[in-house]
């Protein structure tokens, strides 16, 4: 299996060099008590422009709390940027080639949150070195379905080991501009890893990773791509053998940041963002369904450095179920998922 990744910075004389994007996103998913997180680091700019910007995320949803923490955003020149990594004061994010595994730490006294976890890579990654159209410019992009962990998080007085819990990574890279017309629906959704001592389990754990590429409404579209990990099995879904249908609009936005720019956007603090998002995937040999269903989101107001322009970035943690057949193998199984809807 080929783990090796690496941030991809413009070459010298690159024309798109302003449009530059770079980031490393991890999803943690606690099986154990229902809550999701994500730790995302990210470059936005030419690496020699001064206006260019770092910017490090990290949020939990936990079940009858809301949304914890918040983001941080400095100059290419305060960040630690290495060949895969990127480090700023409060949150940082590396990859080492070595062991296979995501190093994160977060650092928030102000939202009295702190995590340093190891995630380590377990499954075939997906990589689409081609450049996707996207808007006026391209996306690429490297994940890894699922990842063990190791380590914990603290949020307020409440310190939680997360050895239950599973992962999902992704980097993406590209050349486009915040406020440009596109957008894009991502998602991973994680059934719990089956203890080897369980030998009545039905289905093996099941990992499923689902992207698409859009316009800004949502109303052009790409190819949608379904990868299923079921055990040592993996199946890709594409194009025409998917069908996705969504049912009913979630109450609110529940977490708005950073907090300044949404303020100034009141006109994006009700965007119609989907309830319920079903994905059916039948290719005439396999087949599987996945009903996911949104509990709460939170919104990331991206501002382009180098040109004037916003895209709204929501991220909404749920529940999902999915039963189907790959093979001669039965799947089916029930956990937690994210849903990445930009605007």
């Amino acid at each position: 299996m080929m783990f090796f990744d690496d941030l991809r910075p413009p070459p010298p004389f690159d024309p798109q060099a302003a449009a530059y994007k770079d980031w490393l996103h991890l999803k943690l998913l606690d099986h154990a008590s229902g809550s999701v997180g994500l730790i995302n680091v990210s470059l936005h700019g030419a690496p020699d422009d001064p206006r260019s910007r770092a910017v490090g995320t990290a949020l939990i949803h936990v079940p009858d709390v809301g949304w914890i923490g918040n983001l941080e955003i400095r100059g290419f020149a305060e960040a630690a940027i290495g060949p895969a990594s990127i480090g700023l004061e409060q949150v940082a994010l590396a990859v080492d080639h070595s062991s296979r595994s995501l190093l994160a730490s977060v650092r928030d006294p102000d939202d009295q949150l702190l995590v340093r976890v190891t995630a380590e890579m377990i499954a075939p990654p997906i990589s689409v070195e081609q450049q996707v159209p996207l808007g006026h410019g391209w996306i690429s992009w490297y994940a890894v379905p699922r990842l063990t962990v190791k380590g914990e998080w603290t949020i307020g007085s409440e310190r939680s080991d997360l050895s239950a819990a599973s992962a999902y990574h992704d980097h993406n890279w590209g050349r486009w501009y915040w406020g440009d017309d596109l957008g894009w629906e991502w998602a991973c959704f994680h059934t719990p890893m089956t203890s080897p001592d369980d030998r009545a389990a039905a289905s093996p754990p099941i990992a499923v990773v689902f992207s698409l590429t859009t316009d800004r409404a949502h109303h052009h579209i790409g190819r949608p791509t379904v990868n299923i990990l079921a055990g040592q099995q993996r199946r890709t879904f594409r194009g025409a053998a998917i069908r996705l249908d969504y049912d009913g609009t979630l109450d609110a936005i529940e977490r708005r940041l950073p907090g300044a720019l949404a303020a100034l956007h009141q006109d994006h603090a009700q965007v119609r963002l989907p309830k319920r998002l079903i994905v059916h995937a039948d290719d005439g040999l396999d087949c599987v369904t996945l009903e996911f269903t949104g509990r709460s989101a939170a919104q990331l107001i991206t501002g382009d450095p180098i040109v004037h322009g916003y895209s709204f970035i929501h991220e909404i943690a749920g529940e999902f179920t999915c039963a189907g057949r790959l093979g001669d193998m039965e799947v089916a199984g029930s956990g937690l998922g994210v849903f990445e809807y930009v605007c």
